[in-house]
């Protein structure tokens, strides 16, 4: 399946059964203290993705990268068409937020292109790479 395809079940069971734990669906919903029917309908996207208190929790269990954290809050804010749970507080109640959406509308109005983007992310990766060395 295509990553920009990926719904948010489909991700969480690839996580699961790609740990060499071999987690069962058992294992995983007593880890999250949450059913075994509850967890493969989510598994299975019949039911809405995790909050961000289980999203971290599953996280943890399976050592996930920060990458893959915060592809389970854009996967889980798309199914619930809001902005990803680990970014609300910043982009609603923050300066960098009012920055960002100014940003963003920018970039709806044509105004920001695809390549001013990519600029700026790159501009940040070098940032954090000399951060780093340092």
């Amino acid at each position: 399946m295509k990553e920009q395809y990926m719904r948010f079940g489909d991700f969480i069971k690839k996580k699961r059964l790609s740990d060499p734990r071999e987690l069962t669906l058992k294992d995983m919903s007593e880890r999250l203290g949450m059913s075994i029917g509850m967890l493969s309908d989510i598994e299975n996207n019949r039911k809405k993705p995790f909050d961000s208190d289980k999203i971290e929790k599953f996280a943890e269990i399976l050592g996930l990268s920060e990458e893959d954290k915060a592809k389970m809050y854009d996967l889980a804010a798309r199914e619930r068409n809001q902005i990803p749970a680990d970014l609300e507080d910043i982009m609603m109640y923050d300066n960098i937020g009012e920055m960002a959406r100014f940003a963003l509308r920018q970039s709806n109005a044509g105004v920001v292109t695809e390549e001013d983007w990519k600029k700026f992310i790159r501009e940040i990766e070098a940032k954090k790479r000399r951060q780093k060395s340092d």
